[in-house]
Order: C-alpha cells, then sequence, then structure tokens
C-alpha cells in the first residue's frame, strides 16, 4: 500500500521518516500538497502532520484548516483512508481521577483544542467512516530546536542553557507522555488497517512531571529542580483500551519513559559539551 503524510518537516514527519518501514512512503510539505493534486494517486492512506499555528493563538478559520482543505481533495480519491492527528486537548480537564477516553464530550478550553474539534466535525462529514482520529497525548522527545513550547521543549532548554528546570505546578502532577518515536513505530501499524472512528494514542498512564524532570537531570549529570508553583494544573491520561481492541497497541512502560529521559538527559549534556 502507498501511505502520503503531509507535514514532511514537523516533529512527528521527521521522526516517521527516520523509520526504515517508511522508506517507500511519499512524504512532503503542506503547501505543495494544497497547490496541486497529482501526489494523490496511488494513495491508500494519507496521514497529516502539519497544522497551522496561527490556529493556537486566534480563532478558528475554515482557511487555516490544512486538515480540511486537504480532506476536500479526497473527493475525487474515495479509496484513500484518511488518518488525523488530533490532541488531547478536545476533551478538556480531566475528571479526578485523570482518565481521558472517548466517550467524553468535547469541551476544549484553549484555541488549539478547539481547532481541533472543529476539524474533527468538519472531516467527519466530508469522510464518514474513511476517517480514523488519533487523539495524542503528550507527544515528546528532542525539542530544543524548532521552536516547541512544550513541557518537554521548555525543561530541555532550560536545563541546557541554565542548568535547571522550573516547574510552574506541583511535582506530582501526572502526565500522559508519548516519546515521539513511539508514536511513529505505531503510525504504520495503523495506516495498513485504519479503522474509521476515534483513538486515544498515549502512553496510556500518567507520569509524575518532577520524576520526568528527574530523570532529564539525572540524565544531564547535574541540574537542580525548583518549583515556583504548586497548583494542581491539567493532570490526565489516556486511557487506550479501544485502541488496544483495534490496533492492539497498549501504551508505553514507566521504565521505558525512565529510559527514555535519560537517554535524552544524556543527548543534551553530549551535545552541550560539544558546542563548548
Amino acid at each position: 500500500m502507498t501511505v502520503a503524510v503531509v507535514g514532511a518537516s514537523s516533529f512527528i514527519g521527521r521522526a516517521l521518516q527516520a523509520r526504515a518501514d517508511t522508506a517507500s512512503w511519499r512524504f512532503l510539505d503542506w503547501r505543495t500538497a494544497l497547490a496541486e493534486d497529482a501526489w494523490l494517486d496511488g494513495v491508500d492512506c494519507l496521514i497529516n502532520c502539519a497544522f497551522d499555528p496561527v490556529l493556537k493563538r486566534e480563532p478558528y478559520s475554515v482557511a487555516r484548516d490544512i486538515d480540511l482543505q486537504l480532506a476536500e481533495r479526497l473527493r475525487d480519491y474515495p479509496q484513500i483512508n484518511y488518518l488525523m492527528l488530533s490532541s488531547r486537548m478536545v476533551y478538556g480537564p480531566a475528571a479526578a481521577d485523570g482518565r481521558l477516553h472517548e466517550a467524553l464530550s468535547p469541551q476544549p478550553i484553549n484555541l488549539y483544542g478547539a481547532a481541533k474539534w472543529q476539524s474533527e466535525q468538519a472531516l467527519r462529514g466530508l469522510l464518514g467512516p474513511r476517517l480514523t482520529v488519533l487523539r495524542l497525548s503528550n507527544v515528546c522527545g528532542y525539542e530544543l530546536g524548532g521552536g516547541r513550547q512544550s513541557f518537554f521543549a521548555m525543561a530541555s532548554r532550560s536545563l541546557s542553557e541554565q542548568g535547571r528546570i522550573v516547574l510552574d505546578m506541583s511535582p506530582f502532577i501526572e502526565r500522559d507522555f508519548l516519546p515521539v518515536e513511539s508514536l511513529a513505530a505505531w503510525l504504520p501499524r495503523i495506516a495498513a488497517a485504519p479503522r474509521p472512528g476515534l483513538f486515544n494514542l498515549g502512553a496510556g498512564q500518567g507520569t509524575a512531571t518532577g520524576r520526568i524532570a528527574q530523570w532529564l537531570i539525572q540524565g544531564y549529570g547535574e541540574g537542580e529542580l525548583l518549583v515556583s508553583n504548586l497548583r494542581e494544573h491539567d493532570p490526565f491520561w489516556l486511557d487506550l483500551s479501544a485502541t488496544a481492541q483495534a490496533y492492539d497497541i497498549h501504551g508505553i512502560e514507566a521504565a521505558q519513559l525512565r529510559d527514555y529521559c535519560l537517554a535524552l538527559g544524556q543527548r543534551l549534556r553530549l551535545e552541550k559539551d560539544a558546542s563548548r
């Protein structure tokens, strides 16, 4: 089968390109994808990794919805299935147990979550059973470049540049963190046999943000953790029951995430030393 990925230079797009099992896939940037349709010939599945960052700071606009514009092009390509990479932000705040599952009614509280929810609804109307929506947890990895503002990106930059990680919330807050390489390993499995509907993709459990910081610092070899605010802010984890049943994907273990953070801290240290 032929898979096309829009957003080749994105964080997830780069992780997909690094895999041997995607060597035959078609990767292109979103401007090229929207400029002409010839690249769609022979494609069986389309994965979009592109998102207009303006929609994180301004209200939703159809003109900036890359998912919607791509989906509209599939009217003349009924053989193509579409994997939409959505976000756990669509759910809004989790309940006391932190669990987010697909049966919850969306209640996004920020512009990013609202935009993804608008896109999901529009694509369902256009594509019907050809659409698979994947709501992702906090995708993490080596994020020093690219201007990302995720927890990992900010923690990595602060540790590398200042020798410290500063938390503006309780270090006991647990969140669902998914290494981008794990996500990239799962997407080919989903693209090979996509099922219509909505599925969560994450670690399947929460990890204390203080533990993440501790592991990064431990891997880095030195540094300090400062807590500027003890607020209980945004704990969550994604329930993967539906994803496990459909795709035999069960998340990642805490030990895997620990080893991943240690290795990331070591990489930050090596690059810091090499730059001196």
